[in-house]
């Protein structure tokens, strides 16, 4: 039985044992709303713990003020997390990472936590929650199932971290 819950801030290196590996062969750009596809193959490797380190440092500064994240265990394995980082903009949190193990994919992970994520944006008062994908066809498309689009101003500094891939928001 999948369980969800909040992570303490020690538990965030639990997220090294995520198996983040996936291949692709169509890239997708955005355009304003416009989604355009491209072919090409890409390769997500697994991460190291280095660089796992380096994506858990940001969470480190930001949920203990404004933010949390959310583990999805599989008994005693975390095979999912999700962040939120509140108030990026006055009413616009961000799901600011979202990962599920490759072999836990498909199977409502991401979706139970994402709908966790957008419970906790709701309650605190967000308006919108703001996301950039990963520019593949199964995260956006993970994404535009959940009600997000694409946005056509995204946050400049979101933008700047992450200017290939997709930025979309949700109104909550």
């Amino acid at each position: 039985m999948m369980v969800i819950r909040e992570l303490a801030l020690d538990e965030l290196g639990l997220a090294a044992a995520i198996d983040v590996t996936e291949d692709g062969t169509v890239v997708l750009e955005q355009r304003r709303v416009a989604i355009e596809a491209r072919a090409e193959e890409w390769h997500r490797p697994p991460r190291t713990p280095e660089r796992w380190g380096a994506f858990v440092a940001p969470w480190l500064m930001f949920i203990p003020s404004a933010g949390c994240a959310l583990g999805a265990f599989d008994a005693d394995r975390l095979v999912g997390i999700a962040t939120l980082r509140r108030d990026v903009r006055p009413g616009i949190d961000q799901l600011e990472a979202l990962f599920v193990d490759r072999g836990h994919r498909r199977t409502g992970v991401a979706s139970a936590l994402v709908a966790e994520v957008e419970q906790r944006a709701r309650a605190g008062g967000a308006r919108l929650l703001y996301v950039s994908a990963t520019p593949s066809e199964s995260a956006v498309g993970f994404y535009a199932a959940r009600g997000f689009a694409p946005t056509p101003d995204p946050i400049p500094e979101l933008l700047a971290l992450e200017p290939e891939d997709v930025h979309m928001v949700l109104g909550l």
